[in-house]
């Protein structure tokens, strides 16, 4: 059955006691707890379809990921993910309003506090970050793991090498974990003697690198292809090594406690990750809708109750690949070949060609 998409309308028990101070800081944790999640019956979702407008915590200063074009228009993986999430609930992908975050933190508190609705912000999933605070962390979008950008003329093919050499990093003061961690660890495992130099933003480590006074900066690999191409007028004399020291798979956040939204961004990335593995794009989809693969038919809402759930139309999903393209289309437009930064999929392909990116099914 085809059908256009006009048609289909896409316009505490067993704790011991404690003590009188412990159980008033309970008490007062709880009490903050409870004042963060949202009341019964407000939903963020609920409240993104009254309000007709998605408020989205992004990087804002990372091309590729999340960066304003010389028109002021935020551009990026993140931002298309945000705006992909905003036509599926609105039904138009520029209902969103992008607000910077300069921090994973800042983020983080950002949706516990309501100030956004949504981070999708470069922000690895950690049991730290999503345990006992009023944030969860939502499906894999991104598979990244800490890298190093280093000056070509160094002639180094790995990490390992740059002992004696000063390697920079950005963290936040007093940050526990992390990027401080990844390489304390690594210089441990593998007795290598470096002097470690922390900065309080990556672009002060980009500066430090530029001229000399580091001889390498750890980032999260993704953001270092990126940053080598916007952040360098040379890069062709720099290159990310090909060794990964971390694992950093990068998640948005929603806030705890509110199910209807974590579903509908969760089942959101599932559908792009899907569209893509059934091979359904932006420029297919009139065409798809007739598709002999039931399991496509009923993403794209032809014959499924895809948006009861939801209390959407069923054919949200399709709206979204409309508008935005599957989970390839948007990696390839601004990370992937087709973009400036020219970045290879690697562990975000698809996991039939390799990758570990695997849809749940829609069913």
């Amino acid at each position: 059955m085809r059908r256009s998409i006009a048609a289909l309308g896409l316009a505490a028990a067993l704790a011991l006691p404690l003590s009188g101070p412990a159980m008033a800081q309970q008490a007062r944790q709880q009490a903050n707890a409870q004042a963060q999640r949202p009341a019964q019956g407000a939903s963020t979702l609920d409240q993104v379809k009254a309000r007709n407008q998605l408020v989205c915590g992004v990087n804002g200063q990372l091309p590729g990921f999340s960066a304003p074009d010389p028109q002021g228009v935020m551009r990026g993986f993140d931002a298309d993910i945000c705006r992909a999430i905003a036509a599926a609930v609105l039904g138009d992908a520029n209902r969103v309003r992008f607000v910077n975050q300069a921090t994973p933190e800042a983020g983080l508190t950002a949706v516990a506090s309501r100030q956004i609705d949504l981070l999708v912000r470069n922000t690895t999933a950690t049991m730290s970050r999503d345990s006992g605070r009023v944030v969860t962390a939502g499906p894999i979008i991104f598979y990244d793991g800490m890298g190093f950008l280093v000056p070509r003329s160094l002639g180094l093919s790995s990490p390992r090498a740059l002992g004696g050499k000063t390697v920079c990093f950005a963290a936040e003061e007093n940050a526990q974990g992390g990027a401080a961690d990844n390489l304390s660890g690594f210089a441990q495992r593998h007795s290598v003697n470096w002097t470690t130099r922390r900065f309080d933003t990556q672009a002060q480590a980009v500066e430090a690198l530029k001229a000399g006074t580091c001889h390498a900066f750890a980032a999260d690999a993704g953001a270092l292809s990126a940053r080598r191409v916007t952040d360098f007028p040379d890069p062709d004399r720099w290159v990310v090594l090909p060794e990964i020291i971390s694992g950093e798979p990068l998640v948005p956040w929603t806030r705890a406690g509110d199910e209807a939204w974590r579903d509908m961004v969760f089942w959101s990335v599932q559908a792009l990750i899907q569209a893509e593995a059934f091979g359904v794009t932006s420029q297919n989809l009139p065409q798809s809708l007739g598709h002999s693969d039931w399991r496509v038919r009923r993403i794209l809402g032809v014959e499924s109750d895809l948006g009861r759930p939801f209390n959407l139309p069923n054919t949200w999903a399709a709206r979204m690949i409309q508008a935005v393209g599957n989970y390839g289309e948007i990696f390839e437009r601004n990370l992937g070949h087709g973009s400036a930064i020219g970045m290879d999929r690697g562990l975000n392909e698809q996991w039939s060609r390799g990758g570990l990116i695997y849809g749940i099914p829609m069913r």
